[in-house]
């Protein structure tokens, strides 16, 4: 806390980090492999794609998913060149799996289908993308509605980031990365979707070939991304 009483905009970027990977527990509180799924998503801030662009080029540490400064909120000009198309290559989850680790993510719930497979891995790509680009409403378009009010709520601690909206709070604290690197955080090679309920997982490869886990959350029918980024696996 500041002398003049307000709170110090890293200690909210903290917090923010910290709550939007929390809100992506989920799932049948009597499945013990759904449990430790969720569990494992909570720690994606720490194992898995970088949301402040440390460590950005450390493998199995992941790379920022979208920098720099709003395309809609500055009079700067949006980056261009900065995506990566999407793969689905699928294959299933079986792929994933370690012998002697923790699966449970891999395991999670039922596989499914082609289709609902491709329409996940859009998404996440889709909000990669957004962050990439600097389009940060559009970003938050694709989030979960409790990762949104999480956001806002956290960031009102802070008289600047009062009544702020969900794309100047994720503007914030998005730290710029080169296009090479924006470039990178948008890979998404999608091979697997394990769902259950109103929770599931995108397993895909990155950059460097990493493997990752997004979750995300079934909301009146549309999935929605349930974290910042996605938690590295393996």
């Amino acid at each position: 806390m500041t002398r003049d009483g307000k709170r110090p905009l890293t200690a909210i970027i903290a917090a923010l980090i910290v709550a939007a990977s929390l809100s992506a527990c989920g799932g049948s509180d009597s499945d013990s492999s759904g449990s430790t799924a969720a569990s494992t998503a909570t720690t994606a801030q720490g194992g898995g794609q970088s949301n402040d662009g440390a460590g950005a080029k450390q493998k199995g540490q992941g790379k920022q998913a979208g920098q720099g400064h709003s395309q809609n909120d500055s009079s700067g000009s949006p980056p261009e060149n900065v995506a990566t198309p999407l793969k689905v290559s699928g294959g299933g989850s079986e792929q994933f799996r370690t012998k002697g680790g923790d699966n449970s993510i891999q395991e999670y719930g039922d596989e499914s289908d082609e289709s609902e497979l491709q329409e996940v891995a859009e998404i996440v790509h889709g909000f990669f993308v957004a962050r990439a680009e600097e389009k940060w409403e559009t970003a938050c378009s694709y989030l979960a509605k409790s990762n949104v009010e999480q956001l806002k709520q956290l960031a009102s601690q802070s008289p600047q980031f009062k009544n702020a909206s969900c794309g100047q709070v994720l503007k914030a604290f998005t730290r710029p990365l080169p296009a090479s690197i924006q470039r990178e955080v948008t890979t998404v090679d999608a091979g697997s979707f394990r769902h259950e309920g109103e929770q599931g997982f995108l397993i895909y490869r990155g950059a460097e070939d990493t493997v990752y886990a997004m979750p995300l959350h079934n909301e009146d029918g549309d999935w929605k991304v349930a974290a910042l980024s996605g938690s590295a696996l393996g």
